[in-house]
């Protein structure tokens, strides 16, 4: 009669809340529990894809939390379905700690390895270098998978290459093989005129500082390099200060806004 004891929904809810499927097990389904868990987990990962597109990202909360909100209803009525069950041997906290442990480890290593390291990964914007495509307080999503191959035109995040502490985010302008020059801030890519519809001039900043922000080279682009510039010409330290960038240093392509300060502009794709 002893290791008869009620089950307390408010409980199953908690433990539930700290880790999937653990109210469960609370409530003697040890199976039950353990499934709700990987599960959980193999949803967390599988759809981590839809991370790419803000619409995606939208269904992404939607089906992660939908699971997890199905797992804390499911814990709490189990338990006042029970009323009361024999304890089992891992009815006992320190299995529950273990399985505490075990599993936020897991969940935390797959939000590591998915959002910062192989996946996705958001991004504040610190400064007004990218105005006024990416504004000071911008928060975004980029593309953190094997990035190669930047395109003209693409925003990149990469480690900045007199700190390599700091990261930087700057557009692709030109690539290898490619001789670039910057004449009254207009931009020549092998003697042609460059389309350059981010260019955006605004008054003062290091125009006045560093004379190569309205005029630079023409140089070639070395192999395996890339020349990359600011949206914000006057505010921007980038290629025509410091130099070319290694593309071995390029970490990720910017992809969408998450959250703005504006809150029309959340979800805006970043091109």
């Amino acid at each position: 009669m002893d290791n008869f004891k009620k089950r307390k929904p408010i409980l199953a809810f908690f433990l539930s809340l700290v880790t999937p499927g653990l109210g469960q097990i609370y409530n003697g389904q040890f199976k039950k529990g353990v499934s709700y868990l990987v599960g959980f987990l193999f949803v967390y990962l599988v759809f981590s894809f839809l991370l790419f597109t803000y619409n995606g990202l939208i269904f992404y909360l939607i089906v992660v939390l939908g699971v997890y909100l199905l797992i804390l209803i499911d814990a709490v009525r189990g338990a006042n379905k029970l009323k009361a069950i024999t304890l089992k041997p891992f009815n006992n906290w320190y299995i529950y700690l273990i399985i505490f442990l075990l599993g936020n480890v897991v969940m935390l290593s797959l939000l590591r390895w998915t959002v910062r390291n192989n996946i996705a990964r958001p991004y504040k914007m610190p400064a007004s270098s990218m105005a006024p495509t990416l504004l000071p307080g911008d928060h975004l999503i980029a593309d953190m998978r094997i990035y190669k191959k930047p395109q003209r035109g693409d925003i990149i995040i990469f480690e900045f290459p007199k700190d390599p502490s700091k990261d930087f985010i700057k557009r692709v302008i030109s690539m290898e093989g490619e001789k670039v020059e910057v004449i009254e801030n207009k931009i020549y890519i092998n003697e042609k005129l460059l389309d350059d519809p981010w260019g955006y001039f605004e008054e003062a900043g290091f125009a006045k500082k560093y004379p190569a922000s309205e005029a630079f080279g023409p140089v070639v682009v070395p192999k395996d390099s890339l020349f990359v510039l600011g949206d914000n010409r006057n505010y921007s330290m980038d290629s025509r200060h410091w130099g070319f960038l290694d593309i071995k240093k390029v970490k990720g392509k910017a992809l969408y806004l998450y959250w703005a300060k504006n809150k029309s502009r959340i979800g805006m794709e970043l091109k």
